[in-house]
């Protein structure tokens, strides 16, 4: 009996001192958030977090972070109840900035939470293909030209101004003006700058534009001055077979001979990055095996070897090297008049997979009726113009050069560049194409 008593003084001594204990505990002031740290765009902007705080609690800004605004700063906590900090940080204008708040109260001092915010500096930057500068609008001749030059800029606050200096030649120039010498931004964030040129257009031909902008070279541009004539169009919408490299997607193909494949035939899977079973090669393969089909996808009159179908678009050159052979396309002659001479824009949309790939694609007149570009005819490219590549891959991005003094006696070439061959071989290299327009 003494044992049990003696037993049940321990239990009750132990519970109560627990109970104290928890009492004791819960009773300790307290200040808690839920972050350590909170990061911003440069813009204006807000965010929030929670503290959970027992009795009077206050947020210290050090005066160098006057940048940094809180709402509330300061209340009181029951202990249970979470309550919500707006955090807002002014635009930044200038380079990446760190800041700091501190949270007191409840018997705690300068709890830290750490404010960072983005590079806000004013940029220029590229287009998807690697330039400046690119061209919005329409220049055809004897009409008022709506054509302005675009330039993208980045983190603008809405009132900047830059000098611009531009210059017009060739051709296409006559009639047209630029006016002025300064550039206006005018919206804030991300956008385009536009100088617009004016005037009416009198002569068909080729347009150069070189732009400076805050005594900063920004290229030359090429368009024409166009009659609104469109030779040529090629939108590859009847190619169905082949692995979608740019898309990042399985496509079909067919596995039945060459001899007797039709956009009909029943398909089956044929991956990413491959070409396919059957159907890959178009213009080397099909022309003249396959004739029907050849003429089913959209190519007839069109030449050019080692270049491959895709879905909806086209491959030129491949994963090994190709002998003596240039991946081309090469469009039907021109259906100019004989006797006449032009200034044609070539443009198109050109795509990159994954290496090897050109620095570069090659476009030029090319005599109609011969077959393909290799080592031996290379030389039968004339008023040729090479578009770098500086392009990021699987993004389709626009090009376009002028060809000058294009007749009727040539078609339009679109190849693997000069310095894919080496040692007498063309390398492997992979270049896609897509949305050919030819037009004067």
């Amino acid at each position: 009996m003494k044992y049990r008593n003696y037993l049940s003084t321990i239990l009750l001594f132990a519970l109560s001192t627990c109970f104290y204990s928890c009492s004791k505990t819960e009773k300790e002031p307290f200040l808690k958030r839920n972050l350590e740290e909170l990061s911003f765009d440069y813009i204006e902007e807000s965010k929030e977090f929670t503290i959970r705080a027992t009795g009077e609690w206050s947020i210290n800004i050090p005066a160098s972070n006057n940048w940094i605004k809180v709402e509330p700063s300061s209340g009181t906590g029951n202990g249970e109840t979470y309550q919500k900090i707006k955090v807002t940080c002014l635009r930044n204008t200038d380079d990446k900035r760190e800041g700091i708040i501190y949270l007191n109260g409840s018997g705690q001092d300068n709890v830290p939470i750490k404010i960072q915010q983005n590079n806000g500096l004013f940029e220029w930057y590229k287009h998807p293909n690697g330039k400046y500068l690119s061209l919005d609008g329409a220049l055809i001749v004897q009409q008022n030209s709506s054509l302005q030059i675009q330039i993208p800029y980045k983190k603008a606050i809405g009132n900047e101004s830059f000098p611009v200096e531009v210059s017009l030649s060739g051709k296409g120039a006559a009639g047209l003006q630029f006016t002025g010498s300064q550039g206006s931004i005018t919206n804030g964030g991300d956008g385009y700058m536009y100088l617009p040129i004016t005037g009416t257009p009198t002569t068909q031909g080729e347009l150069q534009i070189q732009v400076k902008v805050n005594n900063q070279d920004f290229g030359t541009l090429q368009t024409i001055a166009s009659n609104g004539t469109t030779l040529i169009e090629q939108h590859f919408t009847k190619f169905l077979w082949g692995g979608d490299c740019i898309g990042n997607k399985d496509g079909v193909t067919t596995t039945k001979a060459t001899a007797e494949m039709a956009l009909s035939d029943e398909t089956i899977v044929c991956t990413i990055g491959t070409n396919g079973a059957n159907g890959s090669g178009v213009t080397s393969t099909i022309r003249t095996s396959n004739t029907s089909l050849y003429q089913e996808i959209g190519l007839e009159n069109w030449l050019g070897l080692r270049n491959y179908m895709r879905p909806g678009y086209i491959q030129l050159g491949a994963t090994s090297a190709t002998g003596v052979e240039f991946g081309s396309i090469i469009s039907p002659g021109l259906a100019l008049a004989n006797g006449e001479t032009k200034d044609i824009l070539v443009s198109f949309k050109v795509a990159f997979y994954n290496s090897p790939y050109p620095p570069s694609v090659l476009v030029g007149l090319f005599p109609k009726g011969v077959i393909g570009v290799n080592l031996n005819n290379l030389n039968l490219l004339t008023n040729r113009e090479s578009i770098p590549l500086a392009i990021a891959q699987q993004t389709w991005v626009n090009v376009s050069c002028v060809i000058k003094n294009a007749t009727n006696a040539s078609s339009i070439a679109i190849l693997l560049p000069e310095d894919t061959n080496q040692g007498g071989t063309v390398q492997a290299s992979r270049i896609y194409i897509d949305e050919i327009k030819v037009a004067y």
